[in-house]
């Protein structure tokens, strides 16, 4: 665990192996594949509304992005990219396991004053890549009316305060969409990036992902023809609101 912890420190991101069983994740992908089965339902139905959701993303710029989202009686649905999904789990009878490892990192940066939330990313088959982006707002001011914004006290001044827990259903590699991650972007500026060039992981059946909230990466476009699902649950300050 420490190895991990030392990862999360340095590079943004680490891999836990082995963390669940199988038996886990055909748990975990039955429970998703029920959400997954209940959300395109009702996506479906005529009487769906949907409404535009202004998502932000930064990298070299601050980029407002219009998506197409729906509020379900459950879940919160942004639909990120062609063929994928962000469904966040509003509905306190669904329990997904988290393995007290997992935990174990997160307590050792957080012991109190945090919130947690979950839900699942889908990417079916020839879905797109995604954008560039850190999965926090930038917490120090506003961009300007060209997208330049300053982040630098975020990334050099600021103790972690939110960290984003995978759980792949899928082994995940290249031909899949991996995640992309930009090593060690989570405490430099766009600007300070030397290396602009993302690593994907290779992952297998009980593996995850845990990573800081202020690391670049993108999940990439699923070449294969077996969707690609990801439980993630996400752990924040209590000071933290994306809104």
């Amino acid at each position: 665990m420490e190895k991990n912890i030392e990862e999360l420190k340095k590079h943004g991101v680490t891999i836990l192996k082995s963390i669940y069983t199988k038996k886990n994740i055909e748990d975990l992908k039955a429970t998703a594949l029920f959400i997954e089965t209940d959300v395109n339902t009702s996506l479906n139905s005529d009487t769906i509304n949907s409404y535009n959701y202004n998502y932000y993303s930064l990298f070299d710029k601050e980029y407002t992005h219009e998506k197409k989202a729906y509020k379900l009686p459950k879940y919160n649905i942004i639909e990120v990219a062609k063929g994928r999904l962000d469904i966040g789990i509003d509905n306190e009878d669904i329990y997904l396991h988290i393995h007290l490892k997992i935990k174990s990192i997160i307590h050792h940066f957080f012991t109190k004053h945090y919130e947690s939330h979950m839900g699942i990313l889908t990417s079916n088959s020839s879905s797109d890549n995604g954008l560039w982006h850190r999965d926090v707002v930038n917490i120090c001011g506003e961009s300007d009316k060209n997208g330049n914004y300053d982040d630098s006290k975020m990334v050099h001044d600021f103790e972690p305060f939110y960290f984003n827990i995978l759980i792949p259903l899928v082994p995940l590699n290249k031909d899949n969409g991996s995640i992309e991650f930009i090593l060690g972007s989570h405490n430099k500026t766009y600007s300070e990036l030397n290396e602009k060039r993302g690593i994907q992981y290779n992952t297998d059946i009980g593996d995850i992902i845990i990573f800081d909230g202020r690391i670049f990466h993108r999940g990439r476009e699923n070449k294969t023809n077996i969707p690609r699902t990801l439980i993630y649950n996400v752990y924040h300050r209590s000071w933290y609101n994306d809104n």
